[in-house]
């Protein structure tokens, strides 16, 4: 094993530009000791000890490079997160939505892409606020995507199995009735009704030609993912959101990510307490 792995300015330039050149993802220069930890640990886990001939691997093996991407960002996340944006899409943005589809076209359908999904929880707690807000949900044609860059996240969203760190935020009515707990093992399991609404596929963000065939989706939430883009891969990934978009849909960004700095693409709507960014209506 490696006792520790120092990137001259040469090597850290050319991994960097590597990992932002496929995925759009930027580390600055003092993400350096960051990312020299966890090539550490991914040439470790190779038994590779030549940066060199790692980096080959890394070009040419997805495999080796989807370990090297679970390393370097964060896949922490939770049902309900960020409550307040959720109940904003729940109370304003879906009945305005949903309203506006079927009065004017008659359209009963309803896409939902939740971009970095990571192990799930985002796109399935989509599919509950749906569950508990439509009335005639059966009524509805629905289709709620979960797509992440990596595919053990993926794996894990599948299987929909959680520690009860995950569900901190879930009312308990709630988690009784769309949950089943195991007490050997203290996990939660979310029920086939939710479950099955759900579906999910690999998708690196940054794929221009995958991205083009993403298309007429009413919502996308891409929450606390565009924190790892720097200004220019930010741009671009939001505006294959906006063409994905169908008019009149919205667009949700994480807390600390705000889309007027970005793009100027997307119209204000004023909900009572609350504004929400939307595609203008043709």
């Amino acid at each position: 094993m490696l006792t520790e792995i120092v990137l001259n300015t040469h090597e850290w330039n050319t991994v960097r530009d590597f990992i932002y050149q496929t995925t759009g993802l930027y580390f600055s220069d003092d993400k350096k000791s960051y990312i020299q930890k966890r090539l550490k640990i991914a040439m470790d886990n190779l038994g590779i000890a030549d940066f060199w001939g790692y980096l080959k691997k890394l070009e040419t093996d997805k495999n080796v490079f989807n370990r090297l991407l679970e390393l370097i960002t964060t896949n922490e996340t939770y049902f309900f997160r960020d409550l307040a944006q959720l109940d904003m899409f729940s109370k304003d943005v879906l009945p305005e939505l949903l309203n506006r589809k079927a009065a004017q076209k008659g359209d009963f359908r309803l896409k939902i892409w939740s971009a970095g999904c990571s192990t799930g929880e985002e796109p399935y707690t989509i599919a509950i606020i749906l569950k508990e807000r439509l009335e005639y949900f059966d009524d509805w044609d629905i289709e709620i995507l979960g797509s992440d860059i990596s595919e053990r996240v993926l794996k894990f969203a599948q299987e929909a199995v959680y520690m009860p760190r995950s569900l901190k935020d879930v009312p308990e009515y709630i988690r009784l009735k769309y949950f089943e707990y195991n007490p050997s093992q203290k996990v939660y399991k979310l029920k086939d009704k939710i479950k099955r609404l759900v579906t999910f596929r690999y998708l690196n963000l940054y794929d221009e030609h995958k991205m083009r065939l993403m298309r007429n989706y009413d919502v996308i939430f891409c929450r606390n993912v565009l924190i790892y883009f720097d200004e220019e891969s930010r741009r671009k990934v939001v505006e294959y959101f906006y063409d994905a978009l169908n008019p009149g849909g919205y667009i949700f960004l994480g807390h600390s990510e705000s889309i007027l700095r970005i793009t100027k693409a997307f119209e204000i709507v004023y909900f009572e307490n609350n504004i929400a960014f939307r595609k203008p209506i043709a």
